[in-house]
């Protein structure tokens, strides 16, 4: 149903690709409009809206929507041995399917450079990204490091600095969890941020609050935790007018009004 597929492939007579589906900003964007017009969900943002578009049951509406995708690694193949992540990624674009760029490194300093210059450019790309990866090009070399319990060692990522925004923080509430744990959680002028517009964050506990010196009233500056979690970075303290206030938290359970408690070597305050 991925447009970007291709139907048939020549060559070999058993291959396993890996890659990645993604919907671009320009895509995303007419997907929402459509959206908007039928009634329809109207999506966060594009990761959210492909991880869902592949999950659906009904492949009609996967093939509906404007999906694309990169082949990055051939992790089996037939015949002649490839022996670089580049002949890798030749021999998947000679098949047809789009490849993501890719820089040849001589150097840890040229590998330095690269990740400076993707940070600086990345919004230049027709797709959101949060980072690099760095990977070792040949791919004996690969099978001697091996892999840790998680994760090859011959690649790292690469994370860019978490998108911030500003905005004003305009109440801390609290919230009873199911163990029974007070959550403060922040509340703030509407901003978006990596593609969702954001309004609360969790603010854990009231030493995080204290360390963080957070009053009702400050300019913040909030940003997405791995670009998905919302959190507060910090307060703007050098803008204050004298008109915030500090934040108490509450001597009994907002909801059913018992008196809280917080146990000895513990942050959490708890019903």
């Amino acid at each position: 149903t991925l447009s970007t597929v291709p139907a048939f492939i020549p060559d070999p007579a058993e291959v396993d690709i890996r890659g990645e589906v993604y919907i671009a900003k320009k895509d995303f964007a007419a997907l929402n409009r459509a959206q908007e017009i039928a009634g329809g969900t109207i999506f966060a943002n594009p990761r959210n809206a492909a991880a869902g578009s592949l999950r659906q049951l009904d492949p009609a509406v996967t093939a509906s929507r404007p999906l694309s995708i990169l082949a990055f690694n051939v992790q089996y193949k037939d015949g002649e041995p490839i022996r670089t992540h580049r002949d890798a990624l030749a021999y998947l674009a000679s098949l047809g399917f789009p490849v993501p760029e890719h820089v040849y490194c001589p150097t840890v300093e040229d590998v330095v450079r690269e990740c400076a210059a993707w940070e600086e450019n990345r919004h230049m790309l027709p797709f959101d990204i949060d980072g690099l990866v760095i990977k070792v090009d040949d791919l004996a070399q690969r099978e001697a490091l091996g892999f840790r319990a998680k994760s090859p060692r011959w690649a790292a990522a690469f994370k860019f600095k978490a998108e911030e925004q500003e905005t004003t923080l305009r109440d801390i509430v609290v919230q009873v969890g199911r163990t029974g744990v007070i959550t403060p959680k922040a509340v703030f002028d509407p901003v978006r941020i990596a593609g969702s517009l954001v309004t609360y964050a969790t603010l854990h506990n009231e030493d995080y609050i204290r360390d963080k010196d957070l009053r009702i009233g400050d300019r913040v500056l909030v940003h997405k935790a791995g670009d998905v979690i919302p959190e507060v970075v910090r307060p703007l303290s050098e803008r204050r007018n004298g008109g915030e206030t500090a934040f108490r938290m509450p001597s009994h359970c907002p909801s059913c009004g018992t008196g809280l408690v917080r146990l000895p070597g513990e942050a959490a305050l708890r019903c």
